[in-house]
């Protein structure tokens, strides 16, 4: 049975116990920065992208830590090494960026990218009207396009029309994602160059957020958010030695998830955390107080 995750380290990972090998045209590497740790994995061709499922591209996951937030020097601490990871994925100076919150606010874990939309400076209005007084900032534009169950459309679909009149020169797309480890909840953040497919976090995505469909580069910045149930209790299982066959215990019909407990606290600091990253990444390098003072 395949384990479900949306993280590309977890990927390797999975490849790893079931081959016995590291996946061939896949390079990663770890460093500690404080209580962080960086895991970068690099698919660099079609053979690695088969071998993790995963488009070809960079991947990176900052693991903060089960106290990034408790304080505010953890905060700050976690913004500003997303912030500088994203800012090494745009292009250089770009003249416009749009970010996309990408999900279902009214699903709890699914509410990730609206929620960080709304801790975004906007500028693109303010560049065009007062460009003296907002020369240090980037022109920035957000939105949150919602889910098609929703809106009837695809999000893709809307996404492409924004793309094509405001033609921006990089896209962000932030969505919630699956993982593997309930540990890993809400306590990492992947950034990937490679694009996203909407719906990651709660259920199957449609039309795929890449370079190719909107014109520009884009870069997924993504938090897992739950984990599949039926992959929850095949790495359970696994720990404590013993396996899930999927002929003796078929899995169950019907998808289940689970979350934290505090979930909704939760999706509320990581979209904080991840809007604020975003803003320290493109307007100067703000600080996140400075932050705070502009959104009120």
């Amino acid at each position: 049975m395949k384990r479900r995750t949306d993280l590309a380290l977890e990927s390797r990972e999975l490849y790893q116990e079931d081959n016995q090998r590291e996946p061939e045209g896949v390079d990663w590497q770890e460093e500690q920065e404080g209580n962080l740790l960086l895991t970068r994995v690099y698919v660099r061709n079609q053979q690695g992208a088969a071998a993790l499922e995963k488009p070809v591209g960079a991947y990176i996951t900052a693991d903060l830590g089960p106290d990034w937030d408790r304080d505010f020097q953890g905060m700050e601490q976690a913004a500003a090494v997303v912030a500088r990871e994203l800012a090494a994925l745009l292009p250089p100076d770009p003249a416009c960026v749009l970010a996309v919150g990408l999900g279902n606010r009214r699903i709890t874990a699914d509410a990730l990218g609206p929620l960080a939309m709304e801790k975004i400076i906007v500028t693109r209005h303010l560049k065009d009207a007062m460009p003296e007084a907002f020369e240090n900032f980037a022109r920035v534009g957000a939105v949150s396009p919602g889910v098609l169950g929703v809106t009837g459309v695809e999000t893709g679909e809307i996404v492409q029309g924004v793309c094509r009149l405001i033609k921006p020169d990089a896209i962000i797309a932030v969505d919630a994602l699956a993982s593997r480890r309930m540990n890993r909840l809400c306590r990492t953040v992947q950034l990937s160059d490679s694009g996203i497919t909407p719906g990651g976090g709660v259920g199957p995505g449609r039309v795929a957020l890449d370079r190719d469909s909107l014109g520009a580069p884009v870069i997924a910045i993504g938090v897992p958010m739950v984990v599949d149930a039926w992959t929850l209790a095949m790495d359970l299982c696994q720990q404590a030695g013993g396996s899930l066959d999927s002929e003796d215990c078929p899995v169950p019909e019907g998808a289940m998830i689970v979350t934290p407990k505090d979930i909704d606290a939760l999706t509320r600091k990581s979209a904080k955390l991840i809007g604020y990253a975003v803003n320290m990444a493109l307007h100067g390098g703000l600080s996140v107080s400075e932050i705070e003072e502009l959104l009120g």
